[in-house]
């Protein structure tokens, strides 16, 4: 069973939650300029080096990087066959709209797949949704091991292991057999009969994309990549002045993260850098305007970098295909 691809993309983006999720951005830093003092704002963000905006700028693309790679993964695994520059466009455009809710947005890589390769979107899918959950893995794990190797003793470590088992039960009850076979009883009745056809496609998808050699592989990238941004945030919190290890960053910024991925928010805006702030805050005893710069700095060079570029590619894909399609129409009149 294939998904039609206009009337499903149609449900989960449109251009109303791309603007909804601009609007919340703009909304979220305003709030933040707005409660701290601007002069001295201006001041931190204007004594941050210039080279280190691109170092960070620099590993935030890294971090693109070893997220394509994983995407890679999950199309091979799935036997797609696909030209790995245009499999590249496909994927930078899917960060245009990681700031639509719950980054749904970033399933138009499954409609670029289809239109240029006709390739079933389910697979499309299945790649994007593995793609997002190694990242929570990921980060999850970072998150650990940063708040491990410093040796708290708090409840952030019992929270984040109680994050991190919600996460694997719910793998598991999609992947084993009786498990899900249990729960998706639910799907062959009335309105959800058709959705169940839909949903066991896109498992047994998702499923072949998750075999140890693929897993591992990817997970593996997945906490390489977010290392990177951990490491950007590093250094941008020095630059301020702040005293920070890396392995503090990889446990604040990997558990901000977190937060912002669990909260379903466009680009998890507002959880995010509440998140970053208070741990800054409550970690290091940074004070609150400096930490306002450090957050609006670090977001700025990974979430609207990564959107930025996204929009290129996305700009640059859809008139590749709108090109293609018209010299078809062409060739056949």
């Amino acid at each position: 069973m294939e998904l039609k691809s206009e009337s499903f993309y149609s449900k989960i983006f449109t251009f109303r939650n791309f603007v909804f999720g601009l609007i919340l951005g703009a909304g979220v830093y305003l709030v933040l300029i707005f409660i701290s003092n601007r002069n001295q704002l201006l001041i931190y963000l204007a004594g941050i080096p210039v080279e280190v905006v691109f170092i960070a700028l620099g590993l935030s693309f890294l971090n693109y990087l070893c997220r394509f790679l994983k995407w890679v993964l999950f199309t091979r695994s799935l036997k797609l066959e696909i030209p790995p520059l245009y499999n590249f466009k496909v994927f930078m455009a899917g960060l245009a709209l990681a700031i639509t809710p719950a980054k749904a947005g970033e399933a138009i890589r499954a409609l670029l797949l289809k239109k240029r390769s006709n390739i079933d979107i389910s697979k499309g899918l299945a790649s994007t949704f593995s793609e997002r959950l190694i990242d929570l893995l990921a980060v999850t794990l970072l998150s650990i091991i940063g708040i491990i190797i410093m040796g708290f003793s708090s409840d952030y470590l019992f929270i984040l292991l109680i994050i991190l088992f919600l996460v694997m039960i719910g793998v598991i009850t999609f992947l084993f057999d009786p498990l899900y076979h249990f729960f998706s009883r639910i799907l062959i009745f009335g309105p959800w009969r058709k959705l169940g056809g839909y949903v066991d496609n896109f498992r047994a998808d998702v499923i072949v994309t998750f075999r140890l050699p693929v897993f591992t592989g990817a997970l593996l990238l997945g906490m390489v990549g977010w290392a990177c941004e951990c490491l950007a945030f590093m250094l941008v919190a020095q630059s301020l002045g702040i005293q920070m290890s890396f392995q503090m960053a990889m446990f604040i910024y990997a558990t901000s993260s977190i937060i912002g991925a669990i909260s379903f928010l466009p680009g998890g805006l507002g959880l995010m850098e509440g998140g970053l702030e208070f741990l800054v805050i409550d970690l290091l005893n940074v004070k609150y305007t400096k930490s306002v710069a450090l957050t609006l700095v670090i977001r700025f060079t990974t979430l609207w970098f990564g959107v930025g570029l996204g929009l290129l590619f996305l700009l640059w894909t859809t008139r590749e295909l709108t090109g293609n399609h018209e010299r078809i129409h062409k060739g056949n009149n």
